[in-house]
C-alpha cells in the first residue's frame, strides 16, 4: 500500500439514536455504534443497530462495537448475529484471561467466512497485547484480520499517547500496511494530537469524548465539537496528503 494513497477517515461513536442528526452524519466518514455506559466497547442492542442502518445506511459507513467480551462462545454467538445486520464494520475486543490465550478469537474467525469487515481493537494499556500483535502481523493477516484499532480499555484521563509515543504508532502503522492491514487510532484523542497523527496516515482515528459536551465519553454528543473537528479534520489530512507527494 502507498502511503500518498492513504486518506485517514473521521470516525465519531454515538451512544444512541437521539444523539444522531442528518447534519452530523455529514461530517463525518464513519458512524460507529458504540454503548459506553457498558464498556469499554460496550455494544447497543440489535433492535437500535438495525435503526441506524435503515437510517444511515446510504449516507455514511456504519460500524457497531460487539461489546467487552471474553468468553469465546458468546463472542462468536454476537459476531454472527452482528454479521447478519448489513453493517460495513464489526469492532470486536482482542480479550481473553491470558495473555496464552489471546488469539483464540483470531483462530475462530478464520475458520469462518463473514459478510461484514471485521475490525480487531487492540487495547494498549493492557500489558503485553500490543507487543504480541506487533510481533505476529503476518499470522493476523493470514488469518483474516485485514483491520487494527489501537485503543485503551479503561477509560479514565490516560489517552492513547500515554501509551504508546509517537515513533511506536509510526512503526506499527507503517508495519501494518506491509502486510496490508489497515490500521485506526483511538482511546481519548483530541484536536490537538491530529496535526501528529494524521501525517502517519492511518486509516482512521476515532473519537468519544472529544466531541462530547463536557469532554466525558457518557455525556451528551456537542456538534459544534464535531463540526470543528471535522472541518479541522479535513484541512489537515488535505495538507498532509500533499505533503506526502499526492
Amino acid at each position: 500500500m502507498e502511503n500518498n494513497k492513504v486518506r485517514t477517515n473521521f470516525l465519531v461513536s454515538f451512544q444512541n439514536l437521539q444523539e444522531t442528526t442528518d447534519e452530523i452524519i455529514e461530517r463525518i466518514d464513519i458512524l460507529d455504534l458504540k454503548n459506553p455506559s457498558l464498556g469499554s466497547i460496550g455494544a447497543w442492542k440489535i433492535s437500535n443497530i438495525k435503526k441506524a442502518i435503515s437510517l444511515y445506511k446510504s449516507k455514511v459507513k456504519i460500524s457497531a462495537t460487539l461489546g467487552d467480551i471474553f468468553c469465546n462462545q458468546e463472542f462468536i454467538k454476537n459476531i454472527e448475529k452482528f454479521d447478519c445486520l448489513n453493517l460495513d464494520f464489526i469492532k470486536f475486543g482482542l480479550l481473553s484471561k491470558s495473555l496464552d490465550n489471546l488469539f483464540q478469537k483470531i483462530d475462530i474467525i478464520s475458520l469462518r467466512k463473514f459478510k461484514t469487515d471485521l475490525v480487531c481493537v487492540v487495547f494498549v494499556d493492557k500489558k503485553g497485547h500490543l507487543e504480541l500483535v506487533s510481533n505476529n502481523l503476518e499470522l493476523l493477516n493470514t488469518n483474516g484480520i485485514d483491520f487494527l484499532l489501537l485503543d485503551t480499555f479503561k477509560k479514565n484521563e490516560c489517552n492513547l499517547l500515554s501509551y504508546c509515543n509517537f515513533t511506536v504508532l509510526k512503526n506499527f502503522i507503517f508495519e501494518c500496511k506491509r502486510y496490508g492491514i489497515h490500521v485506526g487510532l483511538a482511546g481519548r484523542l483530541n484536536e490537538n494530537h491530529l496535526p501528529s497523527l494524521i501525517p502517519f496516515q492511518p486509516n482512521v482515528i476515532g473519537f468519544r469524548s472529544a466531541v462530547c459536551s463536557s469532554s466525558k465519553r457518557d455525556s451528551l454528543i456537542d456538534r459544534d465539537k464535531v463540526y470543528r473537528l471535522s472541518s479541522f479534520f479535513k484541512v489537515r489530512s488535505i495538507n498532509a496528503t500533499e505533503r506526502a507527494g499526492a
